[in-house]
């Protein structure tokens, strides 16, 4: 088998996927957590079929997934206008200090 490729095993049966060696322990993790929330799932809910299981966790992870994008949309524009308001009072700042320094060159002390 490459590098390049990992073979996990997922509800019983064993995926052979091609993922970079930098992002396969991440991969293995991954599938693990989706393994322990499909089994707390079933047992919360007391279905069996793992088909709709499986679609109910898919539907749970892009609800959790849409939010955190949300979030992140909204953290970006926080900033923004944070960085805006930064550089809109070091222009005044900078402004201020240039009126001072020619003031002050004009009356020498």
């Amino acid at each position: 088998m490459s590098k390049n490729n990992i073979e996990l095993s997922l509800f019983g049966q064993v995926l052979r996927l091609y993922c970079p060696p930098e992002q396969q322990e991440a991969l293995l993790a991954s599938a693990q957590r989706l393994e322990e929330r499909v089994a707390v799932l079933k047992e919360q809910s007391g279905i069996i079929q793992l088909e709709k299981v499986l679609s109910i966790v898919a539907l749970n992870l892009n609800y959790e997934l849409e939010l955190e994008q949300r979030k992140n949309r909204e953290n970006k524009n926080v900033l923004m206008a944070c960085v805006q308001q930064l550089d809109n009072s070091l222009t005044k700042f900078q402004s201020t200090n240039n009126e001072a320094l020619s003031i002050g060159q004009e009356n020498p002390s």
